[in-house]
């Protein structure tokens, strides 16, 4: 607030003029001009424009030590909480058993079937000495120097492995069937070879077909067949006894494996 005191005729707030040189009190006016005074300084809102934080200037409980800083992160924001401990878990491997391999009875059974082959050869051999002993009155074996000898043994070691290939651990009457099989093959492929080997293709078709039916009667490829199905006969009896044996092997090692892996889940 600003006192001027009055003055005739001029209404100047500046100054007020002296009075007299003489007056021995002088009095000197004070000119007081009114200032606006600042208003106290209150703490701002700072809003940003995308409305996610507000920000405090001044915050009255911040520390020195702990200012207070804006960020956009809420994961940034540190908290003097102590950080949760998360114990880890504990796994445990349990080792299962391995299932068991089943035996088959192909190797065993096909090496029988092999040397059932040095069998079959030698009832042949003294089945042929007694046809020609009847035809020639000659009982010798001279006959085993002849290649045509063991044609016969070529077909029944190839047509026996092969059936025991496929019935594998099959019962006696699945050999009982394929001995049949065994003799068929036995006794066409030894009537047909044996015609490649004397030289049937330089025939003529009639020639052939005298020389093939002729072969149907011969006592030697009739011998061979009836030979080749009693020895594959009984020793696939022999195989397939062992393959029974080999089946009760798999199906005790199978009930040993179910329950070691019982006993390993229960434990688990």
């Amino acid at each position: 607030m600003t006192t001027i005191p009055p003055e005739s005729g001029n209404n100047s707030a500046s100054t007020s003029s002296p009075r007299s040189a003489s007056n021995d009190d002088s009095v000197q006016e004070a000119v007081i001009i009114d200032e606006p005074t600042a208003a106290p300084v209150e703490d701002e809102l700072v809003i940003e424009d995308d409305g996610s934080a507000v920000v405090e200037e001044e915050v009255a409980h911040a520390s020195a030590t702990e200012p207070v800083i804006a960020t956009d992160d809420p994961g940034a924001v540190r908290t003097d909480a102590p950080p949760v401990t998360v114990a880890p878990q504990q796994v445990v491997y349990v080792q299962t058993p391995a299932p068991p391999r089943k035996l088959g009875n192909r190797g065993i059974g096909a090496l029988i079937a092999a040397l059932s082959a040095l069998v079959f050869i030698a009832l042949l051999a003294v089945v042929t000495a007694i046809i020609q002993n009847a035809r020639t009155g000659k009982f010798d074996f001279g006959f085993l120097a002849q290649t045509q000898f063991f044609i016969p043994m070529l077909f029944f070691v190839l047509a026996f492995v092969l059936l025991v290939l496929l019935v594998n651990r099959g019962a006696w009457s699945a050999y009982i069937i394929g001995s049949v099989l065994v003799a068929l093959a036995v006794y066409f492929g030894t009537i047909g070879l044996g015609l490649l080997v004397t030289g049937v293709i330089s025939n003529t078709p009639a020639e052939a077909n005298a020389r093939f039916v002729e072969q149907l009667s011969n006592p030697f490829v009739i011998a061979s067949a009836l030979l080749a199905r009693e020895v594959s006969l009984w020793f696939g009896a022999l195989i397939s006894r062992r393959g029974r044996s080999v089946k009760s092997r798999n199906v005790a090692a199978r009930e040993t494996y179910e329950r070691e892996l019982a006993e390993r889940r229960a434990q688990s």
